[in-house]
């Protein structure tokens, strides 16, 4: 009786072989036949499924769970680890990365799926699902960059198809605190970063780059300083509406930009030559303003109701500082200003419009006290001879930027670029002076010769050094440069996706640097901070690889760096721990602490 139990028992386990084996031979072959679809799932086969290795974000020791989440098509399933039939395959993972030993892997539980294939209830995986590795030994010289998981399954819907292998490795992301953060919901608090908005355009006013306009600012805050308090809350009102009205020209802009799909960041519009040449021509001009060559006269009988030597600053002058400010302070950011725009690029125009808006009441801010209690001038000299004087060393700061333009102009579009800004800044300050010397009140200025003649020369050397092939060419040639992977003579490698990724693969911390030619405070950091002897020595005892992001024109891949970095201008500095794959971003005023802080 034993013997005919095991007799049927046998044959029953052949012939549920022989039922499993005829089926996926007659599924394989048939589908491979004819292109066949049953319930809209196609039999040819199954898309391979979606692998995303996850560590956690602390560093990684024994104990640590590596997460691998899988993603099996709609309409399919898998085997789960243990199938309910031991002849079915069951889905398997191997992980390996470099100096990591890992242990068994923990599978979620698994679903019970009605086979009509086989025609018994099957435990399947399916959707999205989660894999957990524990780490059982680590080495000193581990590098989870190195991660590589091999995934085995067996993929079935109305028919099963033969067993697959997939891998995956570890996707280098550029992640950073702020995006860790915003992830829990703890920093994107909107009120709080409407609060970094404000407070890094308030301190907007002590950057390298606003500096010549600050003391402008100052020089007519003082020269008003008689005023009755209603005069001087009518300019503060012109100074702060120029401020707001340059803010939201460029938030327009920039929703503009993200509209037709591409891409803007702090201080976009300094990546245009023209632009440059427009500023370069601009503070020409306020410097022949300073240095006493030309006069703005108000127009009919306003000029007759004050004394020429004693003309205070009008309220169009006001207006004009307010844009200048905003014009000279945006190729830079600023701590807290940096990331809180960071944000507010990724968001709608309208919420883009709040930050800009908050960030300019911010730069605004010391004015709008100064109107409020203005009892805090009397700290200055009481206006005198002192002040043409020192309304002439303003105009050299003014001019000491054009020319710094001028070199901007070089780095961006090379020496025949650079020539024809500089010829731009030179017709302006001519006509500064040709308007100085024949202007008179009340009179036609345009009709005389001379103005007309300069005038024209301006526009003809516009058009005759404008648009030459040779700039272009300059401008092109820098852009392929910086996708290329070359060290350069300072040590430093240029960025690229492309690069980064290579770069990572070496399991060494890597110090970015993300800068600008036309960014005053990054060159600030690099001649005061980055070329120190000491700074040089922490970043070589940590074996750090130096990488610097060039901003200077248009690049969608620098900005998406920026963006990944929470950051929407330059300066930004961070450093890469290779062993967590996160970054740690620094502050835009660069110490010494911090970057030794960061390496550890």
């Amino acid at each position: 009786m034993k013997t005919i139990e095991k007799k049927v028992l046998a044959t029953y386990k052949l012939q549920s072989m022989l039922w499993v084996i005829l089926f996926f031979f007659c599924s394989q072959s048939f589908a491979e036949s004819f292109d066949l679809d049953v319930g809209s799932v196609n039999l040819n086969g199954m898309a391979p499924p979606k692998m995303e290795i996850l560590y956690p974000s602390e560093a990684t020791k024994v104990g640590t769970q590596v997460t691998v989440q899988i993603t099996i098509p709609e309409k399919w399933h898998v085997n789960a680890n243990i199938p309910a039939d031991p002849f079915l395959k069951p889905s398997t993972l191997d992980i390996q990365a470099r100096g990591i030993e890992f242990g068994e892997a923990i599978w979620p539980e698994p679903i019970k799926e009605y086979s009509e294939a086989l025609d018994f209830e099957n435990l399947v995986f399916k959707g999205t699902f989660e894999v957990k590795i524990p780490v059982k030994a680590i080495a000193a010289d581990y590098d989870t960059s190195t991660t590589n998981v091999e995934f085995g399954y067996q993929a079935c819907s109305q028919i099963c198809l033969a067993p697959q292998t997939v891998h995956a490795a570890l996707e280098l992301k550029l992640e950073s605190k702020f995006e860790e953060s915003s992830k829990k919901n703890s920093h994107d608090s909107l009120a709080l970063l409407l609060g970094l908005a404000f407070l890094g355009g308030l301190i907007l006013n002590l950057m390298p780059c606003v500096l010549p306009v600050l003391f402008l600012k100052l020089f007519s805050l003082v020269r008003n300083a008689g005023e009755t308090r209603a005069r001087l809350w009518k300019l503060t009102v012109s100074l702060v509406l120029g401020i707001l009205t340059s803010f939201w020209v460029l938030a327009g802009i920039v929703s503009l930009i993200k509209a037709g799909s591409g891409n803007a960041g702090w201080g976009f519009q300094f990546q245009n030559p023209g632009f440059v040449a427009f500023m370069v021509v601009l503070l020409s001009a306020f410097a022949m303003n300073l240095f006493g060559f030309f006069e703005i006269f108000l127009p009919g009988s306003a000029l007759t109701k004050m004394d020429a030597a004693t003309r205070k600053e009008g309220l169009a002058g006001a207006f004009l500082s307010g844009v200048l400010m905003v014009l000279l302070s945006t190729p830079c950011s600023a701590p807290f200003l940096g990331t809180a725009m960071g944000f507010a690029f990724t968001q709608s125009a309208a919420i883009l419009f709040v930050f800009f808006t908050v960030a300019a009441l911010g730069l605004a801010f010391p004015y709008i006290l100064v109107a409020i209690f203005p009892k805090v001038l009397k700290v200055f000299p009481k206006p005198g001879t002192w002040m043409a004087k020192f309304q002439k060393v303003l105009g050299i700061f003014l001019l000491g930027t054009a020319i710094w333009l001028v070199w901007v102009g070089f780095q961006m579009t090379g020496a025949e670029g650079a020539a024809i800004i500089a010829t731009f800044g030179l017709c302006a300050m001519l006509l500064s002076v040709i308007f100085g010397k024949f202007a008179r009140p009340n009179k036609p200025f345009i009709r005389e010769p001379i103005f007309l003649l300069a005038v024209t020369g301006f526009l003809f050397s516009a058009w005759f050094l404008g648009g030459k092939p040779a700039v272009q060419s300059v401008i092109e040639a820098k852009s392929r440069a910086a996708a290329e992977k070359t060290l350069g003579e300072d040590g430093w490698y240029n960025y690229s996706e492309a690069n980064w990724k290579a770069l990572a693969q070496e399991g060494r911390p890597i110090f970015i640097d993300v800068t600008a030619d036309w960014c005053l405070t990054c060159k600030t950091n690099e001649a005061v901070v980055l070329s120190r002897e000491d700074v040089k020595k922490v970043l070589s005892d940590a074996n750090a690889i130096l990488v610097r992001a060039d901003y200077t024109l248009e690049s969608a891949e620098v900005t998406n760096l920026l963006r990944n970095l929470g950051k929407s201008g330059v300066p930004a500095y961070a450093v890469y721990n290779p062993k967590s794959q996160k970054w740690n971003v620094l502050s835009e005023i660069l110490t010494l602490e911090d970057i030794e802080d960061a390496l550890k």
